[in-house]
């Protein structure tokens, strides 16, 4: 034993002695591993969101000396390499006497390695042989006669082993402590600098005795060597052990998935990093009380400069039932009545009407199209403003064909973001008011920043490094006034107070939105300072029945404008500032009524059953033993109704609409009649 050690010893020193000579024909490290490092993305705070396992599955994060703390810089030095900032590259004077004491107690007692040899080990890792500690000291002087002492202690921080596959400081403080490394605590240091001895023995994960004893042992060693005062070094080793394993990938995950081909290390966005975390905490509790089938996406824009400040797009995305995979962000899908807001804003432009303008909320069919209001009845005499206000599918059809179909989808054009149709423009029908039409989340919440923003667009913003666009106008000042004003005053979902303002006013505008068959439930909104947009529904596509925006979306919204900052005071302006939309209290003729009279095309339509269709195939996503409660929609025909369900007739109605309790499954069938005596009848199956 003693002869291995002499000889091991007399082969270190040899090498030293010739190690000037000798190094300059030996081949530099394989440095391809420095700059392999896991790919983040960052929040608008630098703070880390989410980050990619490297090439070679590790957990490996970049990091400066800003990032790291300069206590346990100080700590790994002194415990590992006294002598780091003096050598060059081997420590001759820990070499001779760690062989000293090998021979003297024929075992090995203290350890020789600098630094810098153990970058060149974690380099290029071998078997500990005396040949592999001699090819590591002539390495480790090649590598630092090729890097500074400061890029060598980078590379080591960056790669040192912590057990697993988490390599380097920054990504083990983070795992381990749940905290960047800027500023740890002494005992957080000296556990750090324990680890990479023996990484797997020590994990704190899994030993956490053994690895509490290393980290005290650190502390007792730095505190004879005077690096420690002895009393703080034991106040430090009382400290618990507190370890708890955190994902470096917690975060705004669609998001990453969606830039991660976009950019390079790292991806800067400007999210808000702890309003993500409380838009995805809500979106998640929300999303429980639902059925596995149903996801929810939400995404905030702020108003000065189209910065996304929030993205969801989806609550879990392992969940393979929710479509997990899908970013419902991007995803398109029908947006019910959302659109309608831009209808009336085009013909407050074009001074079709005014906002006071009265208009007749009557059954009427127009160039061949029937709309019908979603409760089924017919209102009468309102103004335009209550029109918006509650919705109504009449008035807005009846505006888009005065305004036209084709210029309100190329209004939609101009801002570089089209609607998608089934087929083309030529084809498209006064239906894409009320979703006939296709578009994402994204794309919708960015088009109603315009309302908060005087009708301007700017490119909507995911990078720090995306600059700020504008896009021009996509509606005028006054109609974008107008139709926020009118939003204004959409009152808010059942059990949720109006927002105010610091000065008192309305604060939020907002817009509900249910597609047909129920498959899709919307809800957008804006203040001074932020547009919210909210989805719910099913990413297969298949209904989510009796899920309106107004019921399941706005809940959602308005807790996510909890979240938000108050503005001052609502986005709608002053009358006077409304130009010729101002609330006049005589109105030119031409704008004191719009009715189907003076609608190109304008009949009464027929009864019929819209939901559901006969022939249809309805999902009703229930337990074998739960009832599926399914809306049941005539449009035309007069009131009163009354319908007959599976043969048992029901009381007479005022309305169009019922619900129909269901514990069946199969074929069924049922009929409505009006006052006139006019019959609807629809045979569907119902799962």
């Amino acid at each position: 034993m003693a002869t291995a050690f002499t000889h091991l010893t007399s082969a270190l020193l040899v090498g030293l002695l010739s190690a000037e000579v000798l190094a300059r024909g030996v081949s530099l490290p394989d440095l391809s591993r420095v700059n392999q490092y896991s790919q983040t993305m960052t929040a608008s705070s630098g703070e880390l969101l989410w980050a990619f396992l490297t090439p070679d599955a590790k957990w490996r994060l970049r990091s400066s000396e800003d990032d790291i703390d300069p206590q346990y810089l100080k700590l790994l030095i002194a415990y590992e390499d006294r002598r780091f900032w003096d050598h060059r590259g081997v420590d001759a004077i820990a070499l001779m006497r760690a062989g000293f004491q090998a021979l003297t107690r024929r075992r090995s007692v203290s350890g020789a390695s600098t630094i810098t040899m153990q970058v060149v080990r974690m380099l290029e890792p071998k078997p500990r042989t005396v040949a592999a500690k001699i090819e590591q000291i002539f390495k480790a002087i090649r590598l630092e006669r090729t890097k500074s002492k400061q890029e060598i202690l980078r590379i080591y921080v960056g790669l040192a082993p912590f057990g697993g596959n988490i390599e380097g400081a920054r990504a083990a403080s983070l795992i381990y402590l749940g905290k960047e490394p800027r500023k740890l605590t002494l005992a957080e240091s000296a556990l750090l600098v324990a680890l990479p001895q023996s990484p797997e023995v020590r994990r704190p994960d899994r030993y956490p005795d053994v690895a509490r004893a290393s980290r005290d042992h650190v502390l007792l060693v730095l505190a004879d060597r005077g690096v420690l005062d002895v009393k703080t070094a034991k106040r430090a080793d009382r400290t618990p052990l507190a370890v708890v394993m955190h994902s470096l990938a917690q975060h705004a995950p669609y998001l990453a998935m969606r830039l991660r081909s976009q950019a390079a290390e790292p991806i800067a966005t400007l999210i808000d990093a702890d309003l993500q975390k409380r838009v995805e905490v809500l979106t998640r509790h929300e999303r429980e009380r639902w059925s596995d089938g149903v996801g929810v996406a939400a995404i905030v824009i702020r108003n000065r400069d189209s910065s996304v400040a929030a993205y969801v797009g989806g609550t879990d995305v392992a969940a393979n039932a929710r479509g997990g995979f899908v970013d419902l962000v991007q995803t398109i899908r029908s947006p019910g009545s959302t659109l309608k807001p831009f209808v009336y804003a085009m013909a407050f432009e074009k001074l079709v009407v005014h906002p006071d303008t009265i208009v007749t909320d009557r059954s009427v069919e127009i160039a061949g199209y029937r709309p019908e209001n979603a409760d089924g009845l017919f209102a009468g005499d309102m103004s335009i403003r209550q029109a918006l206000v509650r919705s109504r599918n009449t008035v807005a059809v009846m505006l888009l064909e005065k305004v036209g179909v084709e210029p309100f989808l190329a209004r939609f054009r101009s801002a570089g973001r089209p609607l998608l149709l089934p087929r083309t423009d030529d084809k498209a029908g006064l239906a894409v008011v009320l979703g006939g039409v296709g578009l994402s989340l994204e794309q919708l919440t960015w088009f109603y920043t315009s309302l908060a923003n005087d009708g301007k667009l700017s490119q909507i913003r995911l990078k720090q490094s995306d600059p700020v666009t504008p896009l021009g106008n996509l509606m005028s000042t006054g109609a974008a006034r107008a139709t926020a004003d009118i939003l204004c005053d959409v009152p808010p979902p059942p059990g949720y107070r109006r927002q105010l303002a610091e000065d008192g006013g309305r604060r939020i505008g907002f817009k509900t939105g249910t597609s047909y068959g129920f498959r899709d439930a919307w809800a957008v909104g804006f203040d001074e300072f932020h547009t919210v947009g909210v989805w719910v529904g099913r990413p297969d596509g298949a209904a989510h029945l009796g899920a309106y925006g107004a019921t399941v979306a706005a809940p959602i919204l308005m807790q996510i404008f909890d979240n938000l900052p108050v503005p001052p005071h609502e986005p709608s302006i002053s009358a006077s500032s409304l130009s010729p939309l101002a609330g006049l209290r005589e109105l030119p003729p031409r704008l004191e009524r719009l009715s189907p009279t003076n609608v190109a095309g304008a009949t009464e339509p027929a009864l019929e059953i819209s939901f559901p269709r006969n022939g249809a195939n309805v999902r009703s996503d229930r337990r074998a033993d739960e009832v599926a409660q399914i809306p049941l929609v005539a449009t035309g025909g007069k009131p009163p109704y009354r319908w007959t369900l599976q043969g048992q007739l029901q009381p007479v109605s005022p309305v169009a609409t019922t619900t129909w309790a269901v514990q069946a499954r199969g074929q069924l069938a049922v009929s409505v009649m009006d006052s006139t005596g006019s019959v609807a009848t629809s045979s569907f199956w119902l799962n």
